[in-house]
């Protein structure tokens, strides 16, 4: 769509309530699972209006933001929202109306008519307990540029309350990115860092700043403003991709220090400073990310890195696994597998194991003579319980644990146990029809 190709209101309209009604034929089990279908067709009507705003075709992409608007609100309540699917809807609208607003020359009238109709839009829907989504754009649709705090910011005078002249809202990063959306794309890129630098916007300012070839700038304005690991990883990517690698290793290195989960910065580093040839800094990375996430394939990427130095490295590595209670139980079974400590691997699934976690130990231990034991024990387990709730429809599931316990029986040299033990499921069981002729299999 462009302005030469003018939005037909009606016509969405239409398309919305299409969507929505296409439920109506449905039993209400079966609409269920389509509203999310629902919310994605209409959802790509949002997309075509953000096809227009980053056209600057606003006038255009408000009127199909409206028919959107106007015709979901008059019709959503026709979905299921168990899983707050249909509301959710709305979180995508807020930002495109804030946007589109903001690329539009709007006259006076226009701005007081559009802030209206946001407010009584976001108070039909707070009735609902939905959370309010068109703050920004309604306030977007009052100050435009003109607001005399975001002027003086855009000019470069930069005060403590930034581009408010009094208590900043709640919702500020929303318009505040909003903006910084229309001055990038109009290549208003000084008034760009103005604002993401009054506003606090970190990762904008210091990115923008890369991309302007003001990388010194970047970097000492990053090691002193950065707060979270999330922020120092966009720096160090963009400077990295400008031919600043050396500095961007410093930048992911300070910040691994920063608040902010830190995984994805620490395996970052890793990666770059092991292909940069750096060990030094590759290796306090690699383990970084094993303590942030525990998997073989971070533990397997410490021990490539640490070479001589593998040995001490794993004891400690392996010991904290022991000790945080907290990681993935199938990173730590991964790992424990892998380095043949089969004890611990049993111990891990105490006691609330999934049965695909259970089964990859036992797969494993049924190749070790001293743990036959428990491999007979855990499979009966699993089955008995299901046999013992008559889980019909789990009873495939019986007919593979004891096949495995079998093989244990066997492995064991208990084959005769294994034979009065069958027998006895036989007896227990012998009204289940469905169960007979699996247990029935595996006499054989």
């Amino acid at each position: 769509m462009t302005e030469q190709h003018p939005i037909d209101p009606r016509q969405v309209r239409r398309e919305v309530y299409s969507a929505i009604h296409s439920l109506d034929r449905m039993r209400g089990s079966e609409a269920y699972w389509q509203v999310g279908a629902v919310v994605n067709e209409i959802g790509q009507l949002v997309d075509q209006a953000w096809t227009l705003i980053e056209a600057d075709d606003g006038r255009n992409a408000l009127i199909l933001l409206q028919a959107i608007t106007d015709e979901y609100i008059r019709e959503w309540e026709n979905l299921d929202d168990s899983d707050a699917e249909a509301s959710d809807f709305f979180k995508q609208l807020g930002p495109a109306w804030t946007e589109a607003v903001l690329s539009t020359d709007l006259t006076d009238q226009e701005r007081k008519t559009w802030a209206d109709r946001l407010d009584n839009w976001g108070g039909e829907i707070a009735g609902y307990g939905v959370d309010p989504v068109f703050e920004a754009a309604a306030t977007a649709a009052l100050d435009g540029w003109d607001y005399p705090p975001l002027q003086r910011v855009l000019q470069g005078t930069i005060a403590e309350q930034g581009a408010w002249e009094d208590e900043v809202p709640a919702y500020a990063d929303d318009l505040t990115k909003a903006r910084l959306s229309i001055l990038e794309r109009r290549g208003r890129l000084q008034e760009y860092l103005y604002l993401a630098e009054a506003e606090k916007q970190t990762e904008e300012y210091v990115t923008m700043l890369v991309r302007l070839d003001r990388a010194p700038e970047a970097i000492a304005y990053g090691l002193k403003h950065l707060e979270t690991t999330e922020q120092a990883l966009a720096l160090a990517k963009a400077l990295y991709e400008h031919g600043e690698r050396e500095q961007s290793l410093q930048i992911a290195d300070h910040g691994l220090v920063l608040e902010g989960h830190k995984g994805n910065l620490a395996k970052w580093l890793r990666d770059q400073a092991q292909a940069m040839d750096k060990p030094e800094m590759a290796l306090p990375a690699a383990e970084q990310a094993f303590y942030a996430e525990i998997t073989l394939a971070n533990y397997q990427q410490v021990a490539e890195i640490a070479k001589e130095q593998w040995a001490e490295t794993r004891t400690a590595l392996l010991d904290y696994v022991r000790s945080n209670k907290s990681s993935s139980q199938h990173g730590v079974v991964d790992i424990f597998l892998h380095e043949g400590l089969l004890d611990d691997a049993i111990a891990v699934l105490e006691p609330y194991a999934t049965h695909t976690l259970v089964e990859q130990v036992v797969n494993v231990a049924l190749t070790s003579q001293s743990h036959l034991d428990w491999v007979i024990q855990t499979c009966r387990k699993q089955a008995e319980s299901i046999m013992d709730r008559g889980k019909a429809q789990y009873y495939y599931s019986v007919g593979q644990w004891l096949a495995k316990a079998r093989t244990a029986y066997q492995s064991a040299g208990r084959k005769q146990e294994w034979q009065t033990y069958l027998n006895q499921l036989l007896n227990i069981h012998a009204r289940k029809r469905n169960l007979v002729p699996i247990l029935k299999d595996l006499l054989r």
